[in-house]
């Protein structure tokens, strides 16, 4: 499990502490005053007049202190719920280590192909031009093993999957071409269309994800 994980099994675990312990120390609150009124009403002889008064003092200040313990308690549960809840929330909203290694990837995948597809056309050497390419599909292929982590939210689910996906149908379908498929323009240029449709897929991401996308350069 990652660090996010811990945190929240930990938060959400005081918050449910907090919960339960400041309900019975409200609880115990109520049982103390009700005892309270008891006593103040209880009618005592002169002589038991200065052991009343003791006995109702050490109540008030039980009364007191299980009133703060659950106070006390309140306020770790709402910060506990809160972290609970932030954490959750940046997961949904952020990417895991995995996906944020994929996408850096990808973008840097994506960079050198379009290069290498530009180079293609006007390339003297087509053994080296296709043996690049052909590398390239082979890293875009192994995109289909990745699949959005669960803790995303659906939207962003959804997005990374269609990205993932985009990747992978690129990878195989430059894979199965002969090596010298750029000499064909129209096909050269279907698969430069396919490949700007997989960098608006890469672009929704970045967007939805909020990703620096200085830290994607200068992470290539």
């Amino acid at each position: 499990m990652t660090i996010l994980d811990w945190f929240f099994i930990i938060s959400l675990s005081l918050a449910s502490i907090g919960l339960v312990f400041s309900g019975i120390s409200f609880y115990l609150m109520a049982q103390t005053k009700k005892a309270l009124k008891k006593v103040k009403r209880t009618k005592v002889s002169k002589k038991k007049r200065k052991q009343k008064k003791s006995k109702v003092k050490k109540m008030m200040q039980k009364s007191k202190k299980q009133r703060n313990w659950g106070m006390a308690l309140v306020i770790l549960f709402l910060f506990s719920g809160f972290a609970a809840g932030y954490s959750l929330y940046y997961q949904a909203m952020h990417l895991s280590q995995k996906d944020s290694k994929a996408v850096v990837q990808g973008y840097y995948l994506m960079d050198n192909l379009e290069k290498e597809l530009k180079t293609a056309k006007t390339t003297e050497n087509d053994v080296k031009s296709g043996k690049n390419i052909k590398l390239l599909a082979g890293q875009l292929s192994s995109y289909g093993i990745y699949k959005a982590t669960i803790r995303n939210s659906e939207t962003g689910q959804k997005k990374l999957n269609k990205y993932y996906k985009s990747m992978k149908e690129l990878g195989i379908n430059l894979s199965s071409q002969p090596n010298d498929f750029f000499k064909n323009e129209t096909l050269l240029t279907e698969f430069e269309t396919d490949l700007t449709a997989v960098k608006k897929n890469h672009e929704e991401v970045v967007r939805y994800f909020n990703i620096n996308k200085n830290a994607l350069v200068n992470k290539k």
